[in-house]
């Protein structure tokens, strides 16, 4: 009735009198409905945790209940342009009617004009990825969560469907560490004989197996194996650390997929048990011959999950690997932070004609409480209808054996008999029509229920048959009066509820104020480290130059020693007094360099998030990509659709060549747009690997720079242990001298000639002394020389790289146009 009532409220739809008198008469009942029914206001919204290519996860709190849960919002407009890749329903029905430990349970499900809403519980461990980001993941680890994949992935093939986007980023972890599968919006009902049909490429890139590649474009047809093809990748990055087909292009992505059989390499370096890599292969291998095809008991029969700590059957009871520490029930310190996107969302335009939009949607509302009222309700109805058929018999069998003795006690029968009977079709009849409204807006596909309601209702109709003369009389007033009672009830509670929602909206603006005056703040801070982080720089320049004048300063006292040895003892004060200050420098030189390398922990922490964003860019591209090619296969299926039905709406065919001429209009515009983010994507993956490379060469140079810089340390040590050798060399030569001064007195004859001799050998020590320091810090400032010059040329050689990489860029955006227009051409 909402979904209706929604389509129709539009003001070229309100002309139509039919349509006003319709909205005008069951106005005030739809909104009475809307109240009643879960609804956005009811949760609190915390903070946003996930963003998808149909929507957002945000992490919400129910203010009634003080429940956390997390809350997917889909965009109706986008389900309805990408319905060949959005499978909301099969989402909703498998976490709905899974009484699986491994699968994410719904709690409840509902919408409004624009959006979709399924409330799941809160996973705080946050995803695969995230745990790999923070671990290393060892083989013990990689067998424990390959086994909970295993059982998550069985779980959800028992319930007949497909998930076709198995990947860490759809693995979550809950408070005890232990492991599920989410996102089930590729997932796709098996037929009978178990396999699929599909024409569209659907999952991510570095994850999809061959015969998924092969169905875009085609006839797909393919089975659960495609699956264990992910769990194979899954397997080969949580112990490589990467995915086994990766490569820059997403061309070179997809022919390595299809030349697995050459292109699947194990690298030497990583430390892998010949099991594990039997069962890699066994997974990444041609669906004929794929481990899993048949059965799961042959993937848990691997010698890989052979261990002495757990079994399939008890892992769920064991302790997992990494159990998340968590401060509240909202903590979200394993959940990357995510920017609120605060455009508008695309939303369907008001249409000319009755175009029946919200009409996919019918039905979705789901509740578990819901669910349980209503099995209770038809276990009640039963017992009731079993005790009245039974009464009814007995009744009956009384009549028989009484009907030609006693004709006045046959009428007292039959009149109770009626009575009864009429009593019970009304009480029937009543909850009949609640439990028929309670189901249209709660399960579209509950197959126990609707098989017991149909034989309730087949039985109802007998008695009506049986019961036609019984059923003239008119019902009790008390019944519609105590309706009327309830349903005041409801309103007063209705408006209680509505103004307790204002006032949390009050608190909501108030809060919202509260972020910003803290954004502000942070934004303050930021700019702050910016200016330290800049007056650290000068000041690194500065102590830098000062460290050059003493330099200078230290050689030019060196140089005065060559005068004579008279200024000696003035040097050596001086030389201990530039020693403290070289090393006050060395103090502060490495403050300086420890401040540098915080700031370059908080470079690369902003590397990652950008590297992080960039892979979310990537994705949302991907799908955009695939939401083309979907949006011109539906075009070409209305196409035909239009042409089929040509003959039987004639009367608004100038309705449908607008249109038609609107959906080419937008088509060409969706391909220009598609060309677009194309270009743009290998753009963004090439800028992401030329970074990749660009970080590991400057890594690679950091790690020169400092074993270069402990070697010089190690130089300036021997060198003060050298200048401490020749400091006690020189002590040793003036007590020599000294002792020669108290022999003058006796030979005077040889004082001249020893005082020559003693002058000579000092002097041509301390020149020799100094020649062998200044040669060293000339070769000290060489290399730091030659280190500069070869930063320079390296920073050359990237500006070269990056200029070859934008002439490659534009080269192959011209290649891919020409190719498209050629394939437009020839198609």
């Amino acid at each position: 009735m909402n979904a209706l009532a929604n389509d129709l409220n539009y003001p070229a739809l309100r002309k139509n009198k039919n349509i006003e008198a319709f909205l005008n008469r069951y106005e005030k009942a739809v909104s009475q409905l809307r109240e009643l029914q879960v609804k956005l206001e009811d949760f609190e919204k915390v903070k946003l945790i996930g963003r998808g290519a149909y929507g957002e996860v945000q992490l919400v709190r129910h203010k009634a209940s003080k429940k956390v849960y997390a809350m997917k919002q889909l965009n109706k407009f986008e389900m309805i342009k990408r319905s060949d890749s959005a499978f909301f329903w099969e989402e909703r029905h498998i976490m709905a009617f899974s009484n699986s430990p491994w699968i994410v349970q719904l709690c409840c499900a509902f919408q409004d004009d624009r959006h979709l809403y399924m409330v799941m519980e809160f996973m705080p461990g946050g995803d695969l990825v995230t745990l790999t980001m923070n671990y290393d993941i060892p083989e013990k680890w990689a067998r424990f969560y390959t086994a909970e994949v295993v059982l998550a992935l069985d779980a959800i093939h028992s319930m007949g469907f497909i998930h076709r986007d198995i990947k860490p980023d759809n693995m979550l972890l809950d408070q005890h560490g232990h492991l599920k599968l989410a996102d089930f919006g590729t997932c796709m009902k098996m037929d009978s004989t178990g396999m699929v049909h599909c024409d569209t490429a659907v999952g991510t890139p570095d994850y999809i197996s061959p015969e998924v590649l092969q169905s875009q474009g085609g006839d797909g047809n393919y089975g659960r194996e495609c699956d264990w093809w992910s769990v194979g990748v899954f397997i080969y990055e949580l112990l490589v650390g990467e995915t086994p087909f990766y490569a820059e292009s997403l061309v070179g992505t997809y022919g390595k997929i299809m030349n697995h059989k050459n292109s699947l390499v194990f690298p030497d370096d990583i430390e892998m048990s010949q099991d594990a890599k039997d069962l890699i292969c066994a997974f990444l291998t041609d669906r004929t011959v794929r481990l899993g095809r048949t059965s799961v008991d042959e993937i848990k029969c691997h010698p890989f999950f052979k261990n002495d700590q757990w079994t399939f059957d008890n892992i769920r009871e064991t302790v997992a690997p990494v159990v998340p520490e968590l401060s509240s029930d909202i903590d979200t310190a394993n959940f990357d932070d995510i920017e609120d996107d605060k455009r508008d969302a695309e939303t369907f335009p008001p249409p000319k004609a009755f175009v029946g939009n919200q009409l996919p949607f019918i039905e979705f509302f789901f509740s578990v409480n819901m669910l349980e009222q209503l099995q209770k309700k038809l276990h009640q109805l039963e017992e009731k209808l079993d005790h009245e058929m039974q009464a009814k018999d007995e009744l009956e069998n009384k009549c028989k054996y009484d009907w030609t003795s006693n004709i006045s006690f046959k009428q007292l029968i039959t009149k109770t008999l009626r009575q009864r009977v009429e009593a019970s079709l009304r009480q029937l009849e009543r909850e009949r029509a609640l439990l028929q409204h309670q189901s249209t807006e709660t399960l579209r596909k509950v197959e126990i229920e609707a098989d017991r309601k149909r034989s309730l209702e087949n039985e109802l109709n007998n008695l009506r048959d049986q019961l036609e003369d019984l059923r003239k009389r008119n019902q009790n007033s008390q019944i519609s009066n105590e309706k009327n009672i309830q349903l005041q009830k409801q309103l007063e509670e209705a408006n209680v509820v509505l103004q307790a929602e204002q006032e949390a909206a009050a608190k909501l603006k108030k809060s919202q104020g509260e972020v910003q005056k803290q954004v502000q703040s942070l934004e303050v801070s930021l700019r702050e480290m910016q200016e330290k982080c800049s007056q650290l720089e000068k000041s690194k320049m500065e102590l830098e130059k000062q460290l050059m004048g003493l330099q200078a300063e230290l050689e030019e006292e060196r140089r005065d020693r060559n005068l004579g040895t008279e200024t000696i003892t003035d040097l050596q004060g001086r030389i201990s007094g530039l020693e403290e200050q070289v090393k006050e420098l060395k103090s502060s030189l490495s403050k300086v360099q420890s401040e540098k390398k915080q700031l370059q922990e908080k470079l690369n922490d902003l590397e990652k998030e950008k590297s992080n964003q960039e892979i979310d860019l990537t994705f949302k591209l991907k799908s955009l990509q695939q939401s083309l090619e979907q949006e011109e296969a539906e075009h070409k299926a209305t196409k035909a659709k239009l042409a089929d039905k040509n003959h039987i709406y004639q009367s608004i065919e100038e309705a449908k060549s607008e249109a038609l001429k609107e959906m080419e209009s937008t088509l060409q515009e969706e391909r220009s747009l598609k060309l677009q983010v194309e270009g743009k994507m290998l753009q963004l993956e090439k800028d992401h690997s030329m970074l990749d490379c660009d970080y590991k060469q400057v890594q690679q140079r950091l790690d020169e720079l400092q074993a270069q810089k402990e070697k010089l340390s190690e130089e300036v040590r021997n060198l003060n242990s050298r200048l401490e050798q020749e400091i006690h060399k020189r002590s040793l030569s003036q007590s020599e001298l000294k002792m020669q001064n108290q022999q003058v007195s006796v030979l005077r004859s040889s004082e001249k000639q020893l005082k020559q001799e003693l002058n000579h050998l000092l002097e041509t020590l301390y020149k020799t002394q100094i020649r062998e320091l200044k040669d060293e810090c000339e070769e000290r400032n060489k290399l730091y020389k030659e280190a500069q010059q070869r930063l320079a040329e390296y920073e050359e050689e990237r500006d070269s790289l990056t200029s070859q990489l934008e002439a490659s860029l534009t080269k192959a955006d011209s290649e891919q146009l020409a190719r498209s227009i050629a394939e437009e051409q020839y198609s």
